[in-house]
């Protein structure tokens, strides 16, 4: 017998480590993304997100339990935009990555909520850009916060292109491409002093990253690794470069 599914309905919901409102983020759910029960823990439901695996907790009220009309939440929203009701002027904000019908209409609390159809084409670097300056929240996955691994899998999503959740894990994808053959989109990997990775970011024009390190920002990429454009100082340690696929 499959598990209860779950879907997000709010702008994004936080997944934690335990089942306490103090507990660290470790992740967290957009806009149409599902989860499967795995436990009830009171006021609280054990997950498993369907879109990468992750495990943790969230509030049963945050969460709507998924239904046949929730099947269709599968066309992702390249750009920050909002749904917004076509009766009472409710608004729900939207990150990009959140995915929604193709109708572009959302029914939610027996309100119609109209998305705006994008009049601008999908584009790689515009995608990109426009999280610039987005606070860094460790387990961040939205524009309104996210972590350096949050911040590529999401961009990847709008690519087409599924990623793991974490560093460590994306850095096992994808194909390895020597430094001097990077291209806009790649993703750099950053090693600690005991080799593990703990850092990511996407290398944007040659010798340049976006990544998120207090906030999302574009420094300069060496063979050495980051270099902060403000202090020029060494801020993290190259170990590869991979191309998605």
């Amino acid at each position: 017998m499959s598990s209860p599914q779950y879907i997000c309905l709010l702008s994004w919901i936080p997944l934690r480590a335990s089942a306490s409102s103090t507990s660290e983020m470790v992740s967290s759910l957009l806009f149409g993304e599902t989860c499967s029960l795995i436990q009830i823990h009171g006021d609280w439901l054990e997950v498993k997100t369907n879109s990468d695996h992750y495990l943790g907790f969230i509030p049963q009220s945050y969460l709507h339990p998924f239904s046949s009309e929730h099947e269709t939440y599968t066309v992702c929203i390249p750009y920050q935009t909002a749904a917004i009701s076509s009766d009472n002027s409710q608004i729900i904000n939207l990150s990009p990555g959140s995915l929604m019908p193709p109708s572009g209409v959302i029914n939610l609390h027996e309100t119609a909520f109209i998305i705006p159809q994008e009049k601008k084409e999908p584009n790689a670097e515009k995608m990109l850009l426009q999280f610039l300056n987005a606070p860094y929240l460790w387990g961040g996955r939205s524009i309104f916060g996210l972590d350096c691994s949050g911040l590529t899998q999401v961009y990847a999503r709008l690519l087409g292109i599924s990623l793991p959740r974490d560093a460590y894990q994306q850095a096992e994808v994808g194909e390895t491409i020597p430094f001097e053959n990077q291209q806009y989109g790649d993703l750099a990997f950053f090693a600690n002093h005991l080799g593990k990775i703990t850092h990511v970011g996407v290398i944007t024009n040659h010798n340049q990253i976006i990544h998120a390190s207090g906030m999302v920002r574009q420094d300069i990429l060496t063979t050495e690794g980051i270099v902060n454009t403000n202090t020029q100082k060494l801020t993290h340690t190259l170990a590869h470069i991979k191309r998605m696929t």
